[in-house]
């Protein structure tokens, strides 16, 4: 069972995440998870089972960046898992466990989404807790307040389904708060200078064409 975890207090923290993402790589996996990928390979299921609970939530978001909802990513989440669970005796180390899971994951999610045409610029609009944007947690104490938030969401969400699958990809890949941009290159397949220029190119249209709206209301 999938927890859906709260993302960022509001649309301006949203889309500021791409800012704060690090290029840095990522810690070496801990004495635990060698002992436990260790363990898994030689087929010990309660150890794997364990490494699910290690990565269940920055697998799930992994996915949900993809597919946008939490039934169709809570699925590829599961089939990620199960090929990781059949391919773990090939798993070398070239790369961190965790961005090996994350690829599968992000391979499935796409395999998903192609197979049900699940892309953006088709969805029907959304309800509370059909995707990242839509847990917005404003603090607001009124009702007024917390109506301009919902639209400001939706003003955001429309942008986003307006770019390319690239970018917008990348953009909700990284807005995940689960990525760096390190990791986010291995999982996608692209240089790192090329994802760090997708992301900014994304937050920069979106920014330009809110404006834009912005203008035209007043």
């Amino acid at each position: 069972m999938f927890v859906y975890w709260p993302v960022a207090s509001s649309v301006a923290d949203i889309l500021s995440l791409a800012q704060r993402a690090t290029d840095q790589p990522a810690d070496r996996e801990s004495p635990e998870v060698r002992l436990l990928i260790d363990r898994a390979r030689a087929g010990d299921q309660i150890a794997f089972g364990r490494l699910i609970d290690l990565h269940q939530r920055t697998v799930y978001r992994t996915a949900l960046a993809a597919l946008g909802t939490h039934e169709d990513a809570e699925d590829a989440a599961q089939d990620a898992f199960i090929q990781a669970w059949r391919h773990l005796p090939g798993f070398r180390g070239d790369a961190a466990f965790k961005t090996w899971l994350l690829t599968i994951v992000w391979r499935k999610a796409l395999d998903r989404r192609r197979s049900r045409l699940l892309w953006w610029t088709r969805r029907a609009p959304v309800t509370l807790g059909q995707d990242i944007f839509s847990e917005i947690e404003t603090g607001a104490p009124s009702p007024e307040r917390a109506a301009l938030a919902s639209d400001e969401a939706r003003r955001v969400r429309k942008e986003i389904s307006k770019l390319s699958p690239t970018l917008r990809d990348t953009l909700l890949l990284i807005s995940s708060g689960e990525h760096s941009y390190e990791e986010a290159a291995a999982i996608l397949g692209a240089p790192l200078g090329t994802v760090k220029w997708r992301v900014a190119e994304a937050r920069r249209r979106i920014a330009k064409r809110m404006e834009s709206c912005d203008r035209t209301s007043i």
